[in-house]
């Protein structure tokens, strides 16, 4: 069960990044002490804002490559039916599937992209998230001030010879995901206490005795810390339930919101496309798991979870407004300026310009289109409505499947005579 542990982050790429948010976190603690709101609660939004702040760049990256994809996708729809009857069995069927995939190529590479243009941006964001997570999750390890408060108690711990042979206490521990063996190393002990709550610290005060004292004189300041809106971070809202439970919640309906707004501003209308379909999944399975790790994770990690997301909503907010002042065709001039300088550097010749479709055409395209089936609609329903009035003031019975085709049938013919005429 170390993979519990509370201690600094170990993990590959994962370890170094923590360390450096690490720093940032402990300076945002240290920041609030000084004006006498030290908050884990209030440090975990501020340290979010931060972050989030400090990623908006990659953020804004990734909406593009969401943009261009909206304006390349009927094209790649194209190159995907051309070949959608490809069989298997085929002796060309490699050959044929070769040919596809480079007609996919070139359709991005007529754009100034790769079809891994959006994977950079959520590669790099990746070591960043889980070490994110670490930090959150592993406060002692990174605050130092917070760490403070406990090793009092761990020291005058380790001061009684026969602490790890206690049967009620390595209970204790193993409840908490410490084994026998960790108790010690003071820093899975400094781990145990952490995860501890009311009852729990009772519990450990009636083992020990002695160490009622340092118990006593370290539980205001690690209340002080710890709580925050009533809940403890520390602890799971499943094992707190009122006032905890609103932290699932509000990580889920969070979630909900900034996983909604990004499909609706992602502007994609291909909802039979697999990637369609698996973005709508997405958007109903994120939410319910937002739900399910905030209940059974620290409070705290939900603190994150839903500052996270309503930080995601403004920044999205604000990229929307800068996509709108961008202009896509010289988006896809300077991505194809980017690519043809590392096309050169390869041996490759140059993209041309005049080879890449008119965005703009293709987007007034669409709004044509959709205006043209709207004013068809109007003018049925329009049809319709004269029709019936010119109805009225025959003498065909009402109600009847003939007369109502009738109806229809004598406006036509009046519209037609007034043509002639």
């Amino acid at each position: 069960m170390d993979f519990l542990s509370l201690t600094q982050s170990n993990w590959f790429l994962v370890g170094p990044v923590a360390k450096v948010l690490g720093v940032v976190m402990n300076g945002i603690y240290e920041f609030l002490d000084m004006f006498g709101i030290a908050s884990i609660g209030l440090a975990i939004i501020l340290f979010t804002i931060i972050i989030k702040a400090l990623m908006l760049p990659l953020s804004i990256k990734q909406q593009k490559f969401t943009k261009l994809n909206s304006i390349m996708a009927p094209e790649l729809q194209q190159v995907q039916k051309k070949y959608a009857n490809l069989d298997k069995s085929s002796p060309k069927y490699n050959e044929m599937l070769l040919k596809q995939n480079e007609e996919m190529k070139e359709v991005y590479a007529k754009y100034g992209t790769s079809p891994t243009g959006g994977c950079v941006q959520m590669l790099i964001q990746m070591p960043i998230l889980f070490a994110l997570y670490q930090v959150i999750y592993k406060i002692p390890g990174y605050i130092a001030k917070v760490r403070a408060f406990y090793e009092p108690i761990v020291e005058a711990l380790q001061n009684i010879p026969t602490y790890m042979d206690n049967a009620d206490f390595v209970t204790l521990a193993q409840q908490n995901g410490i084994n026998a063996a960790g108790l010690s190393d003071s820093n899975k002990l400094i781990d145990l206490l952490y995860n501890f709550d009311k009852t729990e610290w009772a519990k450990f005060t009636e083992i020990f005795p002695n160490l009622n004292e340092y118990v006593a004189k370290a539980l205001p300041s690690i209340e002080k810390a710890n709580y925050f809106l009533g809940m403890d971070l520390a602890t799971a809202p499943a094992q707190q339930l009122w006032p905890g439970v609103l932290i699932p919640i509000l990580a889920g309906l969070t979630q909900w919101l900034s996983s909604k707004m990004m499909q609706t501003d992602n502007g994609s209308k291909n909802s039979d496309d697999t990637m369609g379909s698996t973005m709508k999944t997405m958007n109903i399975m994120m939410p319910l798991m937002s739900v399910f790790f905030c209940f059974t994770f620290s409070s705290g990690i939900g603190v994150y979870w839903i500052a996270s997301s309503v930080v995601m909503i403004l920044i999205q907010m604000i990229v929307n407004k800068y996509m709108e002042r961008i202009d896509i065709n010289q988006m896809v001039e300077k991505n194809i300026e980017k690519a043809n300088v590392k096309r050169v550097k390869k041996g490759q010749k140059p993209l041309k310009a005049k080879a890449v479709m008119n965005v703009r055409t293709i987007e007034e395209e669409r709004e044509l289109e959709e205006k043209k089936e709207a004013e068809l609609k109007e003018r049925v329903t329009k049809q319709v409505e004269k029709s019936t009035e010119y109805y009225s003031t025959t003498q065909k019975k009402k109600g009847k499947l003939a007369s109502k085709a009738g109806m229809v049938q004598q406006y036509n013919e009046k519209s037609e005579k007034k043509n002639r005429k």
